[in-house]
């Protein structure tokens, strides 16, 4: 799943994040550097430039309160953690138990997830989650969660960065949260005691979403480039 599943899963990190959208994949520059054969007839030019991860924030809209407040607020950090693992330059597997532990086993992700997310052109800078409203449910809460471009994915092509995408709602979708005994996607034995659990996680199947996302848009609404982590010189 890639980047270009950013704006996809924007269908289930969708369809597990996954396979199928979001995407474009976050795959990040690496540093290269090549010995030379001798010290006295080196020269260097600057060539490589390292970028951080994209990084991905939450919040709540300030009109939840109470047990509302709480539900939504374990879907947007959920989500974010859901990026966290996939945008990771190395695979985490504290970062992939971490999300797992959160959701149940139909959105869990996997170390075949992370891999296929950085199969496309590296991407930096950040995304957005805001939960902004919830719906109480038969389960629990129906969450919208909004994926606002800002302060903005980069693509890295050539070590020079180019926002993505115009777009300002990068996703939308909801998630259902309950309070469940129900197992995980990180254990398949039941808790023992009822504990917040996503339950459902869909993203790009809604378009009521999509027009709450648009009314619920950071102002004012800024896009900054990321700096980089590392310039070095590679040897000629």
């Amino acid at each position: 799943m890639g980047k270009n599943s950013i704006v996809i899963s924007l269908a289930r990190i969708a369809s597990l994040t996954l396979a199928a959208t979001v995407a474009s994949s976050c795959s990040h520059a690496t540093e290269s550097s090549q010995q030379a054969g001798s010290s006295t007839s080196r020269s260097t030019v600057p060539t490589s430039v390292s970028y951080p991860p994209l990084r991905s924030e939450w919040d709540v809209s300030g009109a939840l309160t109470g047990n509302a407040k709480d539900f939504a607020q374990f879907a947007a950090e959920t989500r974010a953690d859901q990026y966290e693992f996939l945008n990771a330059d190395s695979y985490s597997a504290d970062l992939m138990n971490r999300y797992n532990a959160r959701v149940d086993a139909a959105d869990k992700t996997s170390r075949d997830a992370w891999q296929d997310w950085h199969t496309g052109v590296p991407v930096t800078g950040g995304l957005l989650m805001r939960a902004v409203d919830s719906t109480p449910t038969e389960n629990g809460q129906r969450i919208t969660v909004c994926e606002f471009n800002t302060p903005g994915v980069f693509d890295i092509v050539d070590g020079k960065l180019k926002l993505d995408s115009n777009k300002r709602v990068f996703g939308s979708g909801t998630m259902t949260v309950s309070s469940t005994t129900q197992p995980s996607a990180a254990d398949s034995h039941a808790s023992q005691t009822p504990r917040l659990l996503v339950i459902s996680l869909k993203f790009g199947e809604d378009q009521d979403a999509a027009k709450r996302c648009e009314q619920a848009m950071p102002d004012p609404f800024t896009q900054t480039t990321p700096s980089p982590t590392a310039v070095t010189s590679q040897p000629k």
